[in-house]
């Protein structure tokens, strides 16, 4: 509930202020705020690190410690198709213009080894996502793994910018993993990430709208925890 009031309370915002830009996506034409103005950059600021949130808040729950029977292998599922609408086309690939398909949104991640040495893997979102659950419910590596994420306030965010025919934001955060062997911890990590948030024309029950849909998330430094 809370968080749809935020959602209507920035939507009612954006109504009340004077655009600036109109374009149109998908066929919907939507009046732009105007990025050179800073009232306008943080409301579209906001939306793009509450949606970066979302998706951490649902990961922490795929990856949640099984108490009382919950989350359940159905729970977990229902946690991933939840983060996956977050994504730009759902995390699939999008037909570019020549009719050709592009990549699908890309989820990098990394892990120290014994050595030190930084290890990156790159894979569509879909599969991380598939794998993560897959290593909890088997107990693949680990027995348990609690991964979790920087608050909103602690995010940083750069300008509203154009690329090409729709905006974007880069959210930066840090992310924890802390994987178990019973009652041992095995490896424990934190790694800096960032994330492009694209804004999209979509219908909404308060009228034609610009909502944040995230892409390719990019792993930075990692330290051993």
């Amino acid at each position: 509930m809370k968080k749809l009031l935020i959602t209507l309370s920035i939507a009612l915002c954006f109504n009340a202020l004077q655009a600036q830009t109109t374009i149109v996506d998908a066929g919907i034409v939507i009046n732009m705020p105007d990025v050179n103005n800073e009232e306008h950059q943080k409301l579209l600021q906001q939306r793009a690190k509450e949606c970066v949130k979302q998706m951490n808040d649902y990961i922490s729950s795929m990856t949640a410690t099984q108490k009382n029977g919950h989350p359940t292998v159905n729970d977990r599922y229902k946690f991933r198709k939840a983060a996956i609408a977050l994504f730009l086309n759902e995390g699939d690939s999008i037909t570019l213009e020549n009719g050709t398909k592009g990549a699908p949104v890309m989820m990098e991640t990394t892990s120290k080894n014994s050595k030190g040495r930084t290890i990156k893997t790159t894979r569509p979102v879909k599969e991380y996502f598939d794998r993560l659950i897959k290593m909890i419910v088997e107990k693949r590596t680990y027995t348990d793994v609690t991964i979790t994420s920087t608050d909103i306030e602690a995010m940083d965010v750069t300008n509203i910018k154009k690329v090409g025919d729709r905006y974007q934001c880069v959210v930066s955060y840090s992310q924890d993993f802390i994987g178990r062997r019973g009652e041992l911890t095995a490896y424990a990590d934190r790694t800096k990430k960032t994330i492009t948030v694209w804004f999209v024309a979509e219908k909404t029950i308060w009228g034609d709208d610009l909502i944040p849909k995230l892409g390719d998330i990019a792993a930075g430094e990692t330290t051993r925890l």
